[in-house]
């Protein structure tokens, strides 16, 4: 009696790096208009201390609230266009390195072992490829980002001028918080740092790549320990989403200094002195305490769990529906 041939399941997993990158872009801009609002609240929290303003925000929910009254919903979205492009080509780009050089090592680990791959690399190598795969995406996001979070300050820093403008005339300083479009801000940056100045804080940036890193250690080591070894390759929504929501947690409350700094020095203008990451932090330290280098970071973890857990569902979603588009003709089966 003929066997009964074996359909082969494909995975998300099995796909080229270029359609995981895409899924993951997907994903990413996904996750982004989501918890925006939460984004930018983080980011004037963060700030709120630099700058001479009299409004300050006490909390999340106070944010919120002094946010809706000045400007309306509209009020929680300043940069989102912006923010979500950045994200979603930064999304492109870490997925698409990410995957191919994760998938190269793992082959080879496979070649060595007589084809079967492990299920996790070791610390060193998940640690290396994913902070090579963030420096990767960052060089080529830094400009947008650096748009962005002048975009969502700007409001404030537009405060800042107006009440220091009521008790003594203009100067001749760049006043880049008037403009409010990404447009004058490109302008704006260019005239006060020069081509360069679109990457200010990516030695930061540099740093900061061992956040995604940490994030999808963690989330593979979750998935090593915590999905029984049967359905490794193919866990449920549910469990990506909180696998990755808790991965992002852990690697922010690592680096949240870092973060800090770097949107500090992002958002600082040519009248004033940033200096380096290591000196912000500790004139961070040193004027406001321990406290003061987790400035914002409730909303800044709040957004992590949500970004990360939404965007890996997404892309899981999405990685399966180009499975079904690529290979239901060739009688694969999800």
């Amino acid at each position: 009696m003929p066997e009964k041939s074996v359909k082969k399941r494909i995975q998300p997993s099995d796909i080229p790096p270029l359609a995981n990158a895409f899924s993951g872009a997907v994903g990413g801009a996904v996750a982004n208009l989501a918890v925006f609002p939460l984004d930018l609240v983080t980011t004037r929290f963060q700030v709120q201390t630099k700058l001479d303003t009299a409004e300050k925000y006490d909390g999340l929910v106070d944010a919120f609230i002094k946010i809706y009254k000045a400007d309306g919903i509209a009020g929680f979205y300043d940069g989102a266009v912006s923010d979500t492009v950045a994200t979603t080509a930064q999304a492109f780009f870490y997925f698409f390195a990410y995957d191919a050089l994760r998938s190269k090592r793992l082959s080879q680990h496979a070649r060595k072992l007589g084809g079967v791959a492990p299920s996790t690399l070791g610390v060193g190598e998940e640690l290396a490829i994913g902070s090579l795969a963030g420096i990767f995406a960052k060089f080529f996001i830094s400009p947008l980002n650096n748009i962005v979070a002048r975009q969502q300050t700007s409001a404030l820093v537009k405060k800042e001028l107006d009440e220091s403008n009521a008790s003594e005339k203009p100067s001749n300083a760049i006043k880049q918080s008037h403009h409010d479009s990404a447009i004058e801000i490109v302008k704006a940056i260019y005239k006060e740092r020069g081509f360069l100045g679109f990457w200010s804080g990516y030695k930061a940036t540099v740093l900061l790549s061992i956040n995604p890193s940490l994030t999808y250690y963690f989330f593979q080591l979750f998935t090593a320990v915590l999905i029984p070894k049967r359905r490794r390759k193919n866990p449920t929504s549910v469990e990506i989403f909180f696998l990755a929501a808790w991965a992002k947690t852990i690697a922010t409350l690592i680096t949240y200094p870092i973060i800090l700094a770097k949107t500090r020095i992002q958002i600082v203008r040519a009248t004033k002195s940033a200096g380096s990451l290591f000196s912000q932090i500790l004139k961070t330290l040193d004027s406001e305490g321990i406290q003061g280098l987790y400035m914002g970071a409730r909303s800044q973890i709040l957004k992590g769990f949500f970004s990360q857990g939404i965007t890996m569902m997404t892309k899981d979603q999405i990685a399966r529906l180009i499975i079904y588009v690529y290979f239901v003709g060739k009688k694969y089966i999800v």
